[in-house]
């Protein structure tokens, strides 16, 4: 094709578009422009309530940080503490300290004193064969719980000891009492 026949074609795209772009200049942006301007004057409205705020709020350049001094009779205060030691040390060695008693045991009954003897024999018996069997341990179990604290621990104690030293062989899969 001719530049001759192209020119009516560039002049409509040119018209065209200028036509475009003036409608979109006088419609469009007064719209906007309007919209955009309440919103930019709501905002500017806010934002000068805040700093009138922040203003009211701010304390006056010519005040001072506040201070407090306090004044502490040191001298005072250690003669009261050296009074008070004295007094909590003249207290605690004055006075004997209350021990707790001792929980006595119950008595041991003639049933409690014929079963540790019978299990002493049965420990007695163990030592002098140096082995420990699943019968010997049953009888023992049967034993303790008739017996006070004080003899049931100096049986258990008798036997591991002569267990430990290997006086007595245990001869059986678990606890030997």
């Amino acid at each position: 094709m001719s530049t001759s026949r192209l020119w009516p074609f560039v002049g409509v795209a040119i018209l065209s578009g200028a036509a475009g772009f003036g409608t979109a200049a006088w419609l469009g942006p007064a719209e906007g422009r309007a919209v955009r301007s309440d919103a930019l004057e709501r905002q500017e409205a806010r934002l000068e309530e805040a700093l009138r705020k922040l203003e009211a709020c701010k304390p006056p350049a010519e005040a001072l940080p506040m201070r407090a001094t306090v004044a502490v009779d040191t001298s005072g205060l250690r003669e009261e503490i050296r009074q008070i030691l004295k007094e909590e040390l003249r207290a605690a060695t004055s006075a004997p300290t209350p021990s707790a008693p001792e929980p006595r045991s119950p008595e041991p009954t003639p049933r409690s004193v014929a079963d540790f003897n019978q299990g002493r024999g049965l420990v007695e018996n163990a030592v002098a064969t140096g082995r420990w069997s699943e019968a010997q341990r049953q009888e023992l179990r049967t034993l303790l719980p008739q017996l006070t604290p004080e003899q049931r621990q100096e049986l258990i104690r008798t036997l591991v000891v002569s267990i430990n030293s290997g006086k007595v062989k245990v001869e059986l899969v678990g606890a030997p009492f």
